[in-house]
């Protein structure tokens, strides 16, 4: 990338376990010249109110963060999405629903979302394990890519943001992305070197570059190792500089301009 002076958005991180957070995630920006970071919250993670420690981070690095409030689907009452709408939320972050993502019961979430512009980020693909996933019935299936197309095709002006290109279904994540204008999907996850694989397979095809997102979902310390990683990758699985640039960049600062214009 001889040349360009590259702008780093990440769009999906979340909020760092231990020592100093804040300190750690802005040291981790730093080292990596990521210009902005969407802090995906998981609810009562671990005891702690994450959507709580998320809005106190936004409005305290109003520059650096913007937050993504926990919904969960069919337990909490769609009105969590005023509620965090209300407490200046950019966007929500939704993961290990009680029914596929498409299930009609959760369009009021989505009618909400739309309504406030407020993009969606979904887990999709395989979801890693907890003790608590037969009791709340959880299923990967439920959370395949396929289960963003009723959404995207009955709320044409939600955004939606599918995480980790949908691995191991990324030849389902880039159709998708071919046919609905208003999804994304992001490159991040542990199987970084399978999701760079499925997109150069699908490059030209339907894996649209004007809406492929960069992630990196680890910790502050390693954003720069992730960042090298797609700076390198992408020119070499075939993206032009442009494209490079709006992956990193351009796309997410697109989906601002829309939420907030």
């Amino acid at each position: 990338m001889d040349g360009l002076a590259m702008k780093v958005i990440d769009v999906h991180v979340h909020y760092p376990i231990g020592g100093d957070p804040l300190k750690r995630l802005i040291e981790g920006c730093e080292k990596a010249e990521v210009a902005m970071v969407w802090l995906q919250s998981l609810g009562r993670f671990r005891g702690v109110d994450e959507n709580k420690l998320i809005e106190d981070a936004f409005r305290e690095y109003p520059d650096l963060i913007r937050g993504f409030g926990f919904v969960h689907l069919g337990i909490d009452d769609p009105g969590i999405v005023d509620n965090l709408y209300s407490r200046g939320f950019t966007g929500l972050k939704i993961i290990k629903p009680l029914k596929p993502y498409d299930s009609e019961e959760f369009f009021p979430y989505y009618d909400k979302a739309e309504k406030y512009r407020m993009p969606i980020l979904f887990h999709t693909g395989i979801v890693a394990r907890d003790p608590s996933d037969r009791e709340y019935k959880i299923s990967s299936a439920f959370m395949r890519p396929i289960c963003l197309d009723r959404i995207a095709r009955s709320f044409p002006k939600l955004i939606i943001i599918g995480a980790h290109l949908g691995h191991p279904w990324c030849d389902e994540a880039a159709v998708l992305m071919m046919h609905n204008p208003n999804l994304y999907f992001d490159i991040c996850g542990g199987h970084t070197f399978w999701i760079a694989l499925s997109l150069k397979n699908r490059i030209r095809y339907d894996a649209d570059p004007n809406r492929l997102l960069y992630a990196t979902d680890t910790t502050p310390e390693n954003f720069l190792r992730y960042k090298n990683f797609w700076e390198v990758t992408l020119p070499q699985i075939g993206f032009t500089k442009d494209e490079v640039q709006n992956i990193f960049y351009g796309n997410a600062e697109k989906i601002l301009k829309n939420i907030t214009g």
